[in-house]
């Protein structure tokens, strides 16, 4: 990367301003406490007014509520098929993958070779790298057989149910900057996964384009890269992200649980009041607010007041749906609960879902349900017992006329 003008962090207490510069490449930057998240939104603020273009992933959703108005700010699906689909070299960007299913689900060395022997199958056939592919071939996998191979597609399987909702490229993502959302995630390990799938993708593009001045933030960074009590486990997609050229940050309020080659790797780290004074032979006490940024290189440290960062306006609500999910859904919603009497949850799901994802229709018949659009009540069902369905409320049928305007 070349020499940037250093990311405006804040007031230093001896007087002006604290500044974290980004000259060279490889820079590693670990945040650690309570308040590493709000650090990491000013580093991903400063970072996008320096001219970097900064690649957000927000396994919490505090950056994409509050920077959403200021950076493009994506939800985790949209970048999910093209984080499935195989970068060239394929076989390099297997391993990846591999490393990062091994990542996500603490597998041995031993089940991330098979793991990595079933992409390898996918990478020449020019299939996809998604958790069903893996499934299907995990059985196939030449040289691996038996009782492990099937507790490896049990646990595998547990991961098979994603929703894809575009087909954006990351390479894109790459060039232009933006923040995934992975809050949305039905599940923590989906988000855990996608995340690190998307990881994988960078670390291939970079490999494969050479140098790449942008900056990467990952938030929540203990959910990907945790402390394993096994002596087998392998951390190459560790390896591969502390050795990549771009700018790094990684953020966590749990900074016991992170591996130990993450502490080791990052030279520089920030740190908020309460990590500082948690740190082993902690003595020089700093003032609750505050944050020290420490370079281990030199041994050296400032502590720093943080800079205010104005948050704009936006429909973006991390971990909650949107107003509605559109006007065609929440229409389509409402006219099929009208017409029929007995519609549940799971009925009108299963209806819609031919034209919508299950994961959308589910969280738009909730947001009706909690705004009064919809009301829950048991109904007769002819011989059959009762069952609770929906009905359309007078302020159901009134958005449905405004929609239809």
């Amino acid at each position: 990367m070349p020499p940037v003008k250093g990311l405006w962090l804040g007031y230093s207490r001896p007087g002006g301003r604290a500044t974290l510069g980004l000259e060279a490449t490889g820079n590693r930057v670990l945040i650690l406490g309570e308040r590493a998240a709000e650090a990491a939104l000013l580093a991903t603020y400063a970072a996008r007014e320096a001219g970097i273009k900064p690649v957000v992933l927000d396994l919490g959703g505090l950056l994409a509520n509050s920077l959403s108005g200021y950076i493009d700010t994506f939800d985790y699906r949209s970048f999910l098929y093209d984080s499935f689909r195989l970068e060239e070299p394929g076989a390099w960007h297997a391993q990846m993958v591999a490393a990062a299913y091994a990542a996500v689900l603490d597998l041995t060395s031993e089940e991330e070779a098979i793991v990595n022997s079933a992409l390898q199958q996918i990478a020449s056939q020019g299939d996809l790298a998604s958790p069903v592919s893996v499934y299907d071939v995990l059985g196939k996998v030449e040289g691996f057989r038996g009782f492990y191979v099937d507790r490896l597609k049990g646990r595998v399987g547990g991961l098979k149910l994603f929703d894809a909702v575009d087909d954006r490229a990351v390479r894109r993502l790459f060039e232009l900057g933006g923040i995934l959302d992975f809050s949305r995630a039905p599940y923590p390990q989906a988000a855990e996964l996608a995340a690190a799938l998307v990881v994988a993708k960078l670390l291939a593009l970079s490999h494969s384009d050479g140098h790449r001045e942008t900056a990467v933030v990952l938030t929540e960074a203990h959910r990907l890269f945790k402390s394993s009590p096994r002596q087998l486990h392998s951390c190459r997609l560790l390896a591969q992200v502390l050795a990549w050229p771009p700018s790094t940050f990684m953020a966590t309020e749990q900074s016991q649980t992170l591996a130990p080659q993450l502490l080791q790797g990052c030279q520089v780290r920030v740190y908020s009041s309460d990590a500082w004074h948690q740190r082993p032979g902690a003595t020089k006490a700093i003032l609750r607010g505050t944050f020290v940024l420490e370079d281990t290189r030199s041994r050296s440290d400032l502590v720093f007041v943080p800079r205010r960062v104005p948050v704009k306006t936006s429909e973006h609500l991390a971990g909650r749906p949107a107003k509605y999910a559109s006007p065609y859904l929440t229409s389509k919603i409402l006219e099929e609960v009208a017409r029929f009497s007995l519609s549940t949850r799971e009925s009108v799901i299963q209806f819609l879902s031919p034209d919508f994802l299950p994961a959308d229709i589910g969280a738009e018949i909730d947001s009706l349900h909690a705004r009064g659009c919809l009301l829950q009540e048991p109904k007769d069902s002819g011989s059959g017992p009762r069952v609770f369905a929906y009905t359309v409320t007078e302020k159901g049928l009134s958005l449905l006329v405004e929609l239809r305007k």
